[in-house]
């Protein structure tokens, strides 16, 4: 399967991935994002990510943090790709694949919303005075009264 690399100069990260790749005999095509703007234009449009390095795996694309942690991650993943090849999606699967991602997107952003708030809470307590309890007119006549009788 033909495996691309969409990388960017000075990415340490991305220098990894390909010497990941090389040490396990991974063939694959390197694709500064520089020299290749229209496709990389194209691919983060489709991908709604500008994230490097980008791999392209047969139809497929896959970014650090959402399909992968680490070089060895990629590789294992790639493995198993390759050992156990998916059908091509039916277009039926496709929408759903889409309505899926949409769905959980939206709880994602949801938990988030729900953290941001308890944040808010936190930083308003911290940020807050405590307020004075309130004085009762009896307990300042006996103030007074205690201070004139002690003189």
């Amino acid at each position: 399967m033909k495996v691309k690399v969409y990388s960017q100069k000075h990415c340490k990260y991305c220098d990894n991935i390909k010497d990941a790749l090389k040490e396990n005999k991974v063939e694959f095509e390197s694709m500064e994002i520089d020299e290749h703007r229209d496709e990389w234009n194209r691919i983060t449009r489709i991908l709604g990510l500008g994230m490097t390095p980008t791999i392209g795996f047969g139809d497929e694309f896959w970014v650090p943090g959402r399909d992968f942690r680490s070089p060895e991650e990629l590789i294992k993943r790639m493995e198993y790709i390759t050992d156990f090849p998916l059908p091509p999606l039916t277009e039926e699967e496709k929408l759903e694949t889409v309505i899926n991602a949409t769905k959980n997107l939206a709880m994602s952003l949801n938990n988030m919303n729900m953290q941001i708030s308890n944040i808010h809470q936190k930083v308003n307590q911290l940020t807050t005075p405590p307020v004075p309890p309130p004085v009762i007119e009896e307990d300042v006549k006996e103030d007074v009264v205690e201070e004139t009788t002690s003189n």
